[in-house]
């Protein structure tokens, strides 16, 4: 109470100079009143807590705390539930007690206060009838009404419709249903009493004779709603207040790194003003005309051209707005779209917002149509997410969508920050709250266009979204997403969970000890005092958290300090455009100011709810840990932070991220697409393909022949391509009909590459190839560019090959070929057979080859390239020995296309030919080898491809294994490999042998083929490696070898092997495989089906293949 009278004087006294003298005599007669009463008086005992306390010299806090010079005063920390002394000078620093000691949260005086005001509030909400009072425009009542009368209804609301409306039946099925359907009489004739929900159905703010006049919102009781933001539609909903709103936050500082809006000016008053930008900018640059009336026409205009001037003149004493149209927007299938999300705001001052996840996506036609919407081509945003998935990949995708929703959340912060002088007005008297619209909630659609980088920009707000069903042929979409949108708002709306102890727990763990409480513990010492309305709000913020259905919070939210400097900068710029000196924290009166009525603003709660939602988080991330990892937790301080600190990402301050900035395609003239036709006759023919870097193609290209070859160096083992379809209508896309259609990367392989550039035509609801152009790009192998025939009595130079220098994934070690001083390439042959057999797989070694020059790469011979180890040898077992040893066993591969590899080689030389072969991602078994004396079967893990929840687990997988292989035996003769390229841990390795014992199968004989190369090319959907992970792969590959022999595995090593020689790898996106298995057809019939024999290339994958035969036979 006594802070509310300060407050209530602190505004009187910044009133009308006619008050002070009012003001001084009241001071006076409140001065008897302080004598007699402290604030002390306020604060409950709430028992001892025991806590250690130590003496630290007081920090002055910017404030006089001179009023508590006097006394020993016992302060309460509500947020911790501690005691603490503050004396003149010197200050007490409170070491708070371990969490397991605290009190439980059940017993503290914050929970209980808490408790109350939620208590209160759903009291409040229950004793009501829940009445919804309709008003508005009769066309927009008729349009939109029926949806929001389902929704309602299923949450047993009375409607009190105009009476000339006609309630929908469609859900009256019940008894309550068709009660809620007969006409509601309101108990009172004052327009704010009487009902819960005031629906306000217009192309208006509301606050006026159509809805609810101006003075009535500020009456409005706690459990009372209108779904309407005063002020809104001439800041966001108009499209002239749009413009002037976003023309105006463009001189926020935190803005200027990152436009979210397309630039824009209100015409006729700023014509002269765009045709200067508009000859500045030149012939490249459009601009959408729009009109300022709801449904208005649109049109894409270039004021630089002569035919479009004569129509951009008429603009001069006619009202439009004129728009940037997007440059180089995101085509789908050739076309532009623009998403249409419903944005829920629960409160805007300060601000809560939610985006549900259904949203819609409109095809629209390219400017040479004026951007029209495209009749019945509209997608779901889940298919949209699903089209980036496949386009750009799974990171730059959540990337895009969490970008969209930064620049729907830096709008409504623009919008509060400008509905603060708008609300000044709901106010007459200088002694009453500043109205924040905590009744309101709208319902608003933003209509967002990505550019080809996937940076978002809002370029119109829709306050009363379009939601009357779609008759048309296809449209349930549109309406199941918008009846989804209207019966999740209502949910989210009137929910009555309790959580109160969620928000104390919250604040508990926060100490933020200058935060206060008004009315409980609120001194000049605290830069914030929460009131019973802040209280409130962060109670409203939880309680719609936990129950907003298909609808994702945007703000607050768990990354909400992300917002933190443009919050502050708005904070500035609206203190100094709207001089707001009577708010806290302009007034520099401190929290004493601050009334148990007041609800402070976004910017003042900024880091207390961002702290608040991180807890949230927290613990939500703690949940899933102890239920999914048995318990691990997240670091102690994760999303901690104390009062008043700002949070540096990597990237900067900006809220939106631009996955490609570093990616000098965009921009680069060369992929621009070059002038299209409309002839229907060229739609199967491609202008121009494209290659960086460039391809010898034979024959030279022509759109009329379809098929090419081109030859290229080992080194190159990427290449960018790209291609243009002559016609307007079509589309070039990379590999198939749903391919990329922008530049791409490949990888090329070893050998024969196929890359295969599809014409579709874009016109259609789905792609139809219209044409296929192939270009088959042999890619030479390291022998192939040798200079010379190798000679037997010729010197060479013995050289080394540890690793590659442009992949050195050992820091400290040497790269590229390293002469052996003192050693011939004949003594190299000698000495090795001189050497031991190996006792294990992962001996350390290296690549020796004879060279003319170790300078000169091409002076080498490779085809007599060894890998060597240091102290012993690897041997090639006979074949006739190979199949007595692997007479009657079973071997068990578990693993990805690697272990195929070792697999298939093993087959051919165990029966001497290759009779099947099967690229298989499933169980694969083969019986009949070794005159059917050995099987050897195959599980495909892990299946990438497929969702994580739907992957099977590695021991599901096993199981298949051994379900669809021979009766295994639990000694020697059943043997178990496992590998992948990087997968592998050493949990994989643990489940193995827990299974097999489950089995009964623990004394079977264990191999583990190491990792491997892989993953370093940065190609479209597969995850690329730094250098940094590269070597952080080596050290895992270290460190699972070590373990797995500790765990009695026999261990190949192919890690070092293959990445020494990365660039041998063959065709595949992943560039991690070292096999190929070809066609072997008979000589005498090439054209004989029936006897086609298969043969496994590969001189890498033999290595290793044979030393995995040696830990076998061994």
């Amino acid at each position: 109470m006594l802070n509310m009278i300060r407050h209530k004087l602190s505004r009187l006294c910044r009133g009308r100079p006619q008050n002070i003298l009012l003001s001084i005599v009241i001071l006076l007669l409140f001065s008897l009143y302080l004598t007699y009463n402290t604030q002390d008086s306020l604060i409950e005992s709430e028992g001892s807590d025991k806590v250690s306390r130590t003496r630290t010299p007081r920090p002055m806090h910017g404030h006089n705390a001179g009023d508590d010079s006097d006394n020993v005063v016992q302060q309460r920390n509500i947020l911790e539930g501690i005691e603490q002394e503050e004396e003149e000078g010197e200050e007490e620093e409170v070491v708070v007690k371990d969490e397991e000691e605290k009190p439980p949260i059940e017993s503290t005086l914050l929970y209980k206060y808490l408790q109350q005001l939620e208590q209160t509030y759903l009291d409040d909400v229950n004793d009501v009838r829940k009445i919804v009072k309709v008003k508005g425009q009769e066309d927009v009542i008729a349009r939109d009404l029926p949806l929001y009368e389902q929704a309602f209804k299923k949450r047993h609301f009375a409607m009190k419709a105009p009476p000339w409306y006609k309630p929908t039946v469609a859900n009256a099925t019940s008894n309550n249903a068709k009660n809620n359907m007969q006409p509601v009489t309101l108990p009172h004739e004052s327009e704010w009493v009487g009902w819960m929900v005031l629906l306000c159905m217009a192309f208006t703010d509301g606050d006026g004779a159509e809805c609810l006049e101006k003075e009535s919102f500020p009456k409005l009781a706690n459990y009372q709603k209108i779904n309407r933001i005063p002020g809104i539609r001439n800041i966001l909903w108009r499209k002239d207040g749009f413009c002037n709103t976003m023309n105006q936050a463009r001189r926020i500082p935190a803005l200027k790194k990152s436009q979210i809006s397309p630039l824009c000016w209100v015409l006729p008053n700023q014509y002269e003003q765009f045709l200067g930008v508009a000859d500045g900018l030149g012939t490249d640059v459009r601009w959408v005309f729009k009109s300022t009336s709801p449904g208005g026409t649109i049109q894409v205009l270039q004021p630089t051209k002569e035919r479009d001037y004569a129509k951009v003149k008429q603009f001069n004493n006619k009202k439009t707005v004129v728009q940037e149209y997007f440059p180089n927007p995101l085509l789908v299938f050739g076309m532009p779209v623009n998403i249409r999300a419903y944005v829920l705001v629960t409160s805007i001052n300060p601000l809560r917002a939610f985006v549900h996840s259904e949203g819609l996506v409109h095809f629209r036609h390219d400017y040479p149509r004026g951007f029209k919407k495209i009749p019945n081509r509209t997608w779901f945003l889940a298919q949209f997410k699903h089209f980036l998935v496949h386009n750009f990949g799974t990171e730059a995708a959540e990337i895009a969508f969490q970008n969209m929703e930064a620049a729907i959340v830096e709008t409504l912060l623009i919008a509060e920050s400008s509905l603060a002088a708008h609300f000044g007005a709901f106010t007459t008297h200088p002694w009453e709250e500043r109205y924040r619209c905590k009744n309101c909630f709208q319902l608003l659609g933003f209509d967002v266009i990505f550019n080809s980088t996937l940076h978002p920009m809002v370029v119109e707000v829709n306050g009363q979204p379009y939601l009357q069903a779609n008759s048309e042929v296809g449209g349930w979409a549109s309406n199941t997403i918008k009846q989804n949108a209207v019966e999740d708002t209502v949910g989210i709306l009137f929910s009555a969970t309790p959580v109160a102890k969620d928000v104390a727990e919250a604040l508990r763990s926060m100490q933020l000890n200058n935060v206060g409480i008004t009315g409980v513990n609120c001194h000049s010492s605290h830069h914030l005092c929460l009131t019973n309305e802040d209280l409130l709000y962060l109670l409203d913020s939880r309680r719609e958290a936990i129950n907003k259905a298909s609808f994702r919070q945007l703000y607050p939210a768990k990354d909400s300090f992300k917002y933190d400097s443009l919050v502050r900068d708005l904070q500035r710029f609206v203190a100094s455009q709207y001089h707001l000196n009577d708010i806290s924290p302009y007034n520099q009166m401190g929290a004493h100011a601050t009334s148990p009525t007041t609800r402070h603003n976004t910017a003042d709660l900024q880091n207390v709810i961002s702290n608040v939602e991180q807890y949230y988080y927290r613990k939500k991330v703690e949940a899933l840990l102890a239920d999914e990892m048995n318990g691990a937790s997240i670091p102690e301080h994760f999303g901690n932070r104390t009062y008043g600190a700002s949070r540096r990402s990597g990237l900067g301050d900006g809220a939106i991220n631009n996955m490609f900035n570093l990616d000098p395609l965009f921009g680069d003239p060369k992929y621009d697409r070059p002038p299209c036709n409309d002839d229907p006759a060229t739609m199967p023919f491609l202008s121009a393909f494209h290659f960086d870097p460039p391809l010898n193609l034979t024959p030279t290209f022509d759109p009329m022949v379809t098929e090419y070859e081109a030859t290229v160096p080992h080194d190159m083992v990427l290449i960018k391509v790209w291609g243009f379809a002559t016609s307007c209508d079509s589309e070039a896309r990379l590999e198939d009909k749903l391919g990329a259609s922008r530049p791409s990367n490949y990888t090329l392989g070893v050998g024969e590459n196929r890359i295969s550039m599809f014409v579709v035509d874009i016109t259609h609801s789905e792609p139809w190839v219209s044409n296929s152009y192939t270009v088959n790009v042999y890619r030479q192998s390291v022998e192939e560019g040798e200079e010379q025939a190798w000679e037997d009595d010729q010197p060479h130079h013995v050289c080394s090959l540890v690793q590659d220098c442009d992949l050195p994934f050992i820091s400290d070690g040497p790269c590229g070929l390293n002469r052996v001083l003192d050693v011939r390439w004949p003594d190299v042959i000698v000495d090795q057979q001189k050497l031991p057999v190996c006792e294990s797989g992962n001996s350390p070694g290296r690549w020796l080859i004879p060279c003319s020059q170790c300078s000169n790469k091409s002076s080498c011979y490779w085809k007599e390239a060894r890998w060597l180890p240091y102290d012993c040898r690897h041997q090639i077992l006979p074949r006739q020995q190979l199949r007595q040893c692997l007479a009657g066993k079973d071997l068990l591969f578990i693993g990805d296309s690697t272990n195929r590899g070792i697999m298939y080689y093993i087959m051919e030389q165990l029966n001497g030919t290759l009779t099947e072969w099967d690229k298989t991602h499933n169980i694969k078994v083969y019986s009949n080898l070794n005159n059917n004396q050995t099987s050897v079967s195959f599980a495909y893990y892990p299946q990438f491809w497929l969702p994580a929840g739907e992957r099977p687990v590695f021991d599901k997988a096993l199981y298949e294994l051994l379900k669809h292989s021979k009766a295994a035996k639990n000694n020697g003769d059943t043997v178990v490999v496992v590998g992948g390229v990087h997968w592998l841990a050493t949990h994989h390795l643990n489940v193995l042998k827990q299974a097999l014992k489950r089995k009964g199968l623990s004394n079977v004989k264990l191999v583990m083929k190491g990792l491997g190369a892989g993953f370093h090319q940065p190609v479209d959907g597969i995850h690329c490696l730094t250098m940094g992970e590269q070597r952080k792969v080596f050290i895992h590959n270290t460190g699972l070898l070590d373990y797995a022999s500790n765990a009695g595995f026999e261990v190949v090593d192919t890690f070092n092997m293959t990445m020494a020689r990365y660039k041998d790898f063959v065709q595949g996106k992943c560039a991690c495989h070292f096999h190929k298995v070809e066609e072997v057809r008979p000589t005498d019939d090439p054209d004989d089906d029936d006897n086609i024999l298969y043969h496994v290339t590969g001189d890498i994958n033999s290595l290793y293949s044979e030393i995995l035969i040696n830990r076998i036979c061994q």
